[in-house]
Formats: C-alpha cells, sequence, structure tokens
C-alpha cells in the first residue's frame, strides 16, 4: 500500500477540522487560533491510518479520583493508553463507537500515546472517558488538563473522597513439610499512598510480598487476567518499591516465593519476569538473569 504523507494539519483547541471516523481525509491547515489556544502539528501517513499528533503537543496534567478542572477555561484529552506501538485504525473502531471525539496517536518517548479529543466541554470529556472505561483494554482510561494561556482559576475543587478499601478474603494457610508458610490476599485493590495502589499481598515465611500498581501514570501497561499491570525499568521499580518503604527481592526471597506456589493459584501477573535486586530478572520458572536496567519488567516489593 502506497504510504503518501498527508498535508501537516494545524490542530487548535478552538475548532477542529471535520474527521470521519473510517475515511480520514487530508486536511487542510486550521484558521490561525486565538491568543489563549495552542496549535499541534499533526500528520497522517495514509488514509488507513491514524493522525499522529506532534511530539510536543501540550496535554496537560492528569485529573485523578473527583478532581475538577482547575481553570475556569481549559482544554481537555482523554488518555486512553502509553502503548507498546502506534494503535491501529482497526483498534481505534471500538473507541470510535462510544465517543464524540477523535482518536489520535502521540508519540513518546517511552512508547505512543492514545488520546481522544481534544474537548471544550469537561462534561463531555467525562461521559465520553467513562464508555471509554467499559471498553475492554481501556479500564485505565482518564482526562487530561490543558490550561489556557489566559485561563482564569476556578474555585478550589473538593478533596477526593477516600475509597472504601477491599476488603480482602479470609487468609489461606499453605503449610506443608516442603512448603514455606504462606497467607494471601484476595487481588481486590488496597488503598495505598499518592497514586499507588496494591493489587496482591502474600506472606511467606515471615516476608510480605506486594505487587503495586500505578494509577493514572504514564508508565507502561500489558494485559493480563483481564488487568493492567505495569511494565517498569528497574530504576523505577525501586523506586517505587521505596516509597512504599519496601525493597526489591533477592534471588532467594524470589525462590521461597515460587515454592509456596501461591502465585498461579492467586493470578499473579506470570508473563514477564520480575525485577529483583541488583537488576535481576526473576523469572517464574525460577530461572534468574542479569539486565542492564532499562527493561521493563513486572514488580513485586517485599519488606
Amino acid at each position: 500500500m502506497e504510504r503518501s504523507r498527508a498535508a501537516k494539519p494545524l490542530v487548535t483547541c478552538t475548532k477542529l477540522l471535520a474527521i470521519a471516523a473510517f475515511t480520514l481525509p487530508v486536511w487542510l491547515p486550521s484558521a490561525q487560533a486565538q491568543e489563549q489556544d495552542f496549535l499541534c502539528d499533526a500528520t497522517q501517513a495514509s488514509t488507513n491510518e491514524l493522525p499522529v499528533l506532534e511530539k510536543s503537543c501540550p496535554i496537560g496534567k492528569g485529573l485523578w479520583g473527583n478532581q475538577k478542572p482547575k481553570h475556569n477555561q481549559s482544554t481537555f484529552w482523554i488518555q486512553c493508553g502509553l502503548l507498546n506501538k502506534p494503535l491501529s485504525l482497526a483498534e481505534a473502531k471500538a473507541l470510535y463507537n462510544v465517543v464524540s471525539g477523535d482518536v489520535w496517536n502521540k508519540p513518546e518517548d517511552k512508547g505512543t500515546r492514545c488520546l481522544i479529543g481534544p474537548y471544550q466541554d469537561y462534561k463531555q470529556a467525562r461521559a465520553d472517558m467513562l464508555n471509554v472505561r467499559k471498553v475492554k483494554s481501556y479500564e485505565e482510561a482518564f482526562i487530561r488538563e490543558v490550561a489556557s494561556k489566559s485561563a482564569g482559576m476556578a474555585k478550589p475543587a473538593p478533596a477526593p473522597r477516600q475509597k472504601n478499601k477491599s476488603k480482602a478474603v479470609e487468609p489461606k494457610q499453605v503449610a506443608t513439610s516442603a512448603v514455606p508458610v504462606a497467607t494471601t490476599m484476595s487481588t481486590a485493590d488496597t488503598e495505598m499512598p499518592s497514586e499507588v495502589t496494591v493489587r496482591l499481598t502474600a506472606e511467606v515465611s515471615g516476608v510480605t510480598y506486594k505487587v503495586p500498581y500505578l494509577m493514572f501514570s504514564d508508565e507502561q501497561f500489558y494485559m493480563e487476567h483481564g488487568l493492567p499491570w505495569n511494565r517498569l525499568n528497574y530504576k523505577t521499580a525501586t523506586e517505587l518499591c521505596a516509597e512504599m518503604d519496601m525493597m526489591l527481592p533477592t534471588e532467594a526471597q524470589w525462590q521461597q516465593l515460587l515454592d509456596a506456589n501461591i502465585m498461579s493459584k492467586n493470578k499473579w501477573p506470570m508473563h514477564l519476569p520480575y525485577w529483583g535486586k541488583d537488576r535481576k530478572a526473576l523469572f517464574t520458572t525460577g530461572k534468574v538473569s542479569q539486565l542492564k536496567g532499562t527493561s521493563l519488567l513486572n514488580v513485586a516489593c517485599i519488606k
């Protein structure tokens, strides 16, 4: 298929030229934006691919939990994910079916960001975001706010309500002469400070193991057991465990967890190895490999 480069359109936050969901015509430059608006270049390699926003296009900051917009005049994006590769037009079909905005790819240092919008109306952006979350693999979608240059400050938003802590199932004992004693919790998220959620917890021979998840983050994730799981480099994994007052496991501690035989029973992510102390990749098969630290692996913290 011939890949012709489309004319570079300018995307403004006050007016977007019409985009047919699956024809995606070549655009002409938009009208000059007003002072408070920003302009973003965008390219389209072919009519069979999604348009791509320039890397420098401002996308603002995330609105977490029940946070309201911080400014009177803002533009909004829905972030549908940070992916290993650009979202295809076929994959975007499920999103176009539930939103009023347009779907874009935006290149980033860590992959490709999937964005929907831009929106001038926060209520519409939120309504579309809730619809996106109902689509499989996009349950972690969230809204980003881009403040206008001339935006006035809105009234302070009320503090987000605290989530109710999930009830853990009764701890189960795994005790035989060959297996360490282990207690586990359900896969329901438990609350942590900041944007960190603990997805899984186990205790083996006095050592606590926790699998954290960074909510609303820009870190890459992959799907397993119907849930997204972070894929982090060694530095970020170490910092995340430190934030929880924990650390990465040693080889011996990892083997102790494997011997307890609880990962498959309780649906731990197992498709990727986990980071261990001193940049070790710890596999669920028991294999251990030395890495440089740039690989994106699962994370389990211990204390």
